[in-house]
């Protein structure tokens, strides 16, 4: 019998390092090779600072009118709606990962992961190590921590963090700023499906800390992704 494959699941909210956690691994790590999964999405290209270019269609996103998405073949296409906006899987195009990589790696909202994880589990073609990943802009403690401190509730702290991040990345209007960070509380509550958490206080708003030599922050970040991933 072939070797499973691995399919890993990237989640947390919106500007908390997924992306620079993903090209710092494929970096410094080519050893550990692995193909991305792209996903439909309603929302528009975003300006990359760290790249200076547009997203790339077909390779960032397929980005896609609204009004696609009705006419999508559900048996082809897994769907959810993700804050404003829809993402979906192109259930084809991952399987035709799947056939020439043994690794996926997948940054992917929660309220899609869970519809994955249950594809995944159904499906008799492959045999998957299914991996979910959740990464946290702070620990849980220290979100009690901060709230005590500053006589806020948790959900406040978050996004007061989120929204500090997204307005320091500057790569979305105002309200999908505010969108984003309102939302990342109710993100990191579905990260209780998540068998491995990792806390990631250098989001995508901190260029210099992913920047070779790694800062020892985005350094243990790394290494400890790593270690899930050979796990």
């Amino acid at each position: 019998m072939s070797p499973p494959k691995q399919i890993i699941i990237l989640s947390g909210p919106s500007c908390v390092g997924k992306g620079s956690l993903l090209k710092a691994l494929r970096r410094l790590y080519p050893q550990l090779p692995f193909a991305d999964l792209t996903l439909c999405t309603t929302r528009q290209p975003r300006f990359k600072k760290d790249r200076n270019a547009w997203e790339v269609h077909g390779v960032d996103y397929f980005f896609m009118p609204r009004g696609w998405f009705v006419d999508l073949d559900t048996n082809r296409f897994l769907m959810a709606p993700i804050r404003s906006e829809i993402q979906a899987i192109d259930l084809d195009l991952l399987q035709d990962r799947l056939a020439h990589h043994d690794r996926i790696l997948a940054e992917i909202h929660p309220g899609l992961a869970g519809r994955l994880a249950d594809w995944i589990a159904c499906q008799d073609r492959w045999t998957i190590d299914l991996k979910r990943i959740f990464l946290f802009p702070m620990s849980l403690e220290e979100i009690e921590r901060l709230s005590q401190f500053r006589g806020l509730s948790p959900r406040q702290v978050v996004e007061e963090e989120m929204l500090s991040k997204l307005n320091r990345r500057a790569e979305d209007p105002p309200e999908k700023i505010e969108e984003r960070a309102r939302a990342a509380y109710d993100e990191i509550l579905q990260s209780q499906s998540y068998p491995f958490r990792i806390v990631n206080p250098a989001g995508e708003d901190d260029l210099a800390a992913w920047s070779d030599p790694l800062a020892p922050e985005p350094r243990r970040v790394l290494d400890e992704f790593v270690k899930i991933l050979l796990s």
